[in-house]
């Protein structure tokens, strides 16, 4: 006579294998949700960081555009003090000066640096911008982009005064019968146009020298509204300009010009040199 099991015994073992099943799909969804949790924080904190590292790459580029704005307003000092006291002496009296040292003099007044600057970073603000906008920093993206066009508008500027002034001087030099003067830089002082320029030069350092001065003053707008410190800025910069240093030497040009290729020499090419010949002597030449 077969025994058979109690059904109290069959319930328990029913119960314990759903439970075993109940156990596991938790400790799954468990171990999912923590898996797919830590991934999201850590995508958000690379993302964070991106963008925080886009940020810097940004307002550097805007300071470093200030710091090229200086550098050109310093050396446009010396050029301001020539270009006043050349203007306030009557160019007869200029011309009894020795040449070399009068055309230095003249030179040096008429000299300019064109600005420029990097456009790297301002791709990667642009490229970038509907991230800023998820996260509604619209006054960053306003004040960034405010930024930048007044850099373009400042290099524009500046550089359209310095090509026309370097265009009259051309014209003056590429043609000095046509112009009055003992001298080639006398030409140029005797010119309405170069004294004009020289008497602008001032105005036009001041108003460098201010556009430096308020591209500062947005970047510390923008590093308000982004949360980094001045101090955070100039760590970023200085590890931003560091010198590449590595043992090995940079290549030089001269080491990869060699002579020009000698048709002659040609081995690989004698088969089409050969069937030339075959043609030519076909026609008699």
């Amino acid at each position: 006579m077969k025994l058979g099991v109690p059904q109290h015994i069959e319930f328990k073992k029913h119960i314990g294998f759903w439970k075993q099943i109940g156990m596991i799909i938790i400790g799954t969804t468990i171990s999912l949700t923590l898996t797919i949790g830590a991934s999201i924080m850590l995508e958000r904190r690379e993302r964070a960081h991106y963008r925080r590292l886009s940020a810097l790459m940004v307002m550097g580029n805007i300071e470093d555009f200030a710091n090229g704005l200086d550098q050109i307003v310093e050396k446009q000092q010396r050029c301001d003090s020539l270009c006043a006291w050349l203007l306030s002496v009557p160019v007869d009296e200029l011309e009894l000066m020795p040449l070399q040292t009068l055309h230095e003099l003249v030179a040096d007044a008429a000299s300019n640096n064109f600005v420029s600057f990097d456009k790297a970073a301002e791709n990667i603000f642009s490229n970038n911008i509907e991230t800023w906008k998820n996260l509604s920093n619209f006054q960053f993206i306003n004040n960034v982009g405010d930024c930048f066009t007044r850099m373009h508008n400042i290099e524009e500027y500046w550089n359209n005064m310095v090509k026309e002034d370097e265009k009259t001087i051309d014209e003056i030099s590429g043609n000095p019968d046509q112009y009055p003067g003992k001298y080639v830089c006398t030409k140029w002082l005797r010119n309405a146009n170069v004294r004009q320029a020289f008497a602008m030069k001032h105005n036009w350092i001041c108003w460098l020298h201010f556009q430096a001065e308020y591209m500062r003053f947005a970047n510390k707008q923008n590093m308000s509204v982004i949360g980094i410190t001045e101090k955070e800025l100039r760590e970023f910069m200085d590890e931003y300009h560091k010198e590449i240093v590595i043992t090995d030497q940079a290549p030089n040009s001269d080491d990869f010009y060699t002579q020009n290729l000698n048709p002659k020499n040609l081995p690989t090419l004698d088969a089409y040199q050969k069937q030339l010949d075959s043609l030519k002597a076909v026609q008699g030449q």
